[in-house]
């Protein structure tokens, strides 16, 4: 637990020992251009809120259990990518949430 800055505490996981053995996914950033071109002709677009996109991308539910924490006022596991876990992302591209 760690005290935030208006008293209120905060739950904070450490992940290093479940990082060390996850295989790192590889997936090139694509160009700018390429990225802009695959764009032409499309009318539908999603956004992701930058501020809190880590809070919006969900877990594969098979590694929701990973991310369990014990504190003080019980067992907590992310349902939502979190900050220090590598490997997070898993979403399903047919959801619309």
């Amino acid at each position: 637990m760690v005290k935030k800055k208006n008293g209120e505490w905060r739950i904070c996981g450490d992940f290093r020992r479940l990082n060390s053995v996850t295989i790192p996914d590889r997936y090139p950033i694509p160009h700018i251009q390429d990225f802009t071109f695959g764009l032409k002709g499309k009318q539908i677009f999603s956004k992701i809120d930058l501020v809190n996109a880590y809070y919006q991308i969900p877990l594969d539910e098979d590694s929701v259990p990973k991310t369990a924490m014990i504190t003080p006022f019980g067992l907590y596991e992310y349902r939502y990518m979190c900050f220090g876990l590598s490997n997070a992302a898993r979403p399903n591209i047919s959801e619309t949430h």
